[in-house]
């Protein structure tokens, strides 16, 4: 990410230049920005390497109760300008030195600047950047490379337009869960039935299923399930390149966003738990589905108790890209913290043509060999 550039003779040039420089360099007086590969605040400009304070504070799971109330420090501790996006609706906050023409969610140039809100709840815990910009730009062309089915130029053809990291806004949940099931536990069993084909007597196994009831406990503890609260970035996307390692949070410190972009949570608890909810439902139904005894199953019902709910609120670090095919903008995501990848990108249906063509000859000799 880039700074505002140094000011002369080594120090601010006015009053509202040093109403900017937050973190500013010792030795040129440049704004120091969060660097991904030194995991400290570094000078664009002289390579000035500042340590950011990591506090030896815990990092607090909050009491879940249905109310958001928390008596915490509000702000984002340090001077941001607000930015909206008139498109998508996405609100995001910055650096005052860097100037926002595009959004960095989806790419539309109207962007509004707006007077950053005071109380927005100022996130206790974060994981910094990891991947650099570099980085980034490599693991997209990977990805891009990796596809399948897509036009051959694609790589050489297609560039970059933008490119920006972005910490974003999550929910975390813990929760003790005691389930109940029942289902009808299905088992196989085989009798010989008797036909007659071409004028000959033959005989088949034929299976059929044995129903009995089911039922049973499982117990599970959830550790810190994400919940994005982003309103910018395509659930699909941000479920792909999940998980992050949360194990690496550490304290929000003011000094890992200097140079970056962040954004404020649109989702709020009640509906973020809701989401969490749903999501350990689906594991804790996948579990008790694999616990039914016998060869199949049918009429699966789990009634769950949730116990110990607490949260967190967090930001975790996304890059945001948008590359240009032809005349189409495509948006890809990329984890700040494994490099991990997933987007949109163009269909060649030449080539899926080609392999349905091809499908479909291959069945036919299969099933020509066959008879």
């Amino acid at each position: 990410m880039e700074g505002a550039g140094p000011p002369a003779n080594g120090a601010a040039a006015n009053g509202a230049a040093e109403k900017v420089h937050k973190f500013p360099c010792r030795q040129c007086g440049a704004d120091l920005v969060f660097s991904a590969a030194d995991q400290n605040l570094r000078c664009q400009y002289c390579g000035y390497v500042s340590q950011i304070p990591r506090s030896k504070e815990a990092i607090v799971e909050y009491e879940y109760n249905e109310a958001f109330a928390p008596a915490r420090q509000k702000g984002w501790g340090t001077e941001r300008r607000s930015v909206k996006c008139e498109n998508c609706g996405a609100t995001s906050s910055e650096d005052p030195a860097i100037t926002a023409t595009k959004c960095a969610f989806c790419g539309s140039p109207k962007v509004i600047e707006q007077t950053a809100a005071a109380d927005v709840v100022r996130p206790e815990s974060m994981v910094p950047f990891q991947i650099d910009k570099q980085k980034a730009r490599d693991g997209f062309r990977r990805w891009l490379s990796s596809l399948w089915f897509r036009p051959s130029n694609l790589t050489k053809e297609s560039s970059l337009a933008s490119l920006s990291g972005v910490y974003i806004p999550y929910w975390t949940f813990d929760a003790y869960t005691n389930s109940y099931w029942e289902a009808d536990a299905g088992y196989y069993y085989y009798t010989t039935e008797s036909y007659t084909e071409g004028g000959h007597r033959k005989t088949r196994q034929v299976r059929h299923v044995r129903w009995e009831h089911a039922e049973g406990a499982h117990d599970e503890f959830f550790d810190d399930e994400l919940v994005c609260a982003s309103t910018g970035l395509p659930e699909g996307h941000v479920r792909v390149i999940q998980p992050f390692d949360t194990t690496k949070l550490v304290p929000y410190e003011a000094g890992f966003l200097s140079g970056w972009k962040a954004e404020s949570y649109a989702v709020e608890l009640k509906v973020a738990w809701q989401r969490a909810k749903s999501l350990i439902a689906d594991k804790i139904r996948s579990a008790c589905s694999a616990k039914v005894p016998g060869d199949t199953q049918r009429n699966l019902h789990v009634e769950t108790a949730y116990s110990g709910i607490t949260y967190k609120h967090v930001l975790l670090p996304i890059w945001v890209a948008a590359f240009q095919y032809g005349p189409k903008t495509y948006r890809v995501v990329i984890n700040g913290q494994t490099g991990r990848v997933s987007g949109s990108a163009p269909y060649s249906w030449l080539k899926i043509a080609a392999a349905v063509v091809t499908a479909l000859i291959v069945l036919a000799i299969v099933a020509k060999l066959a008879g």
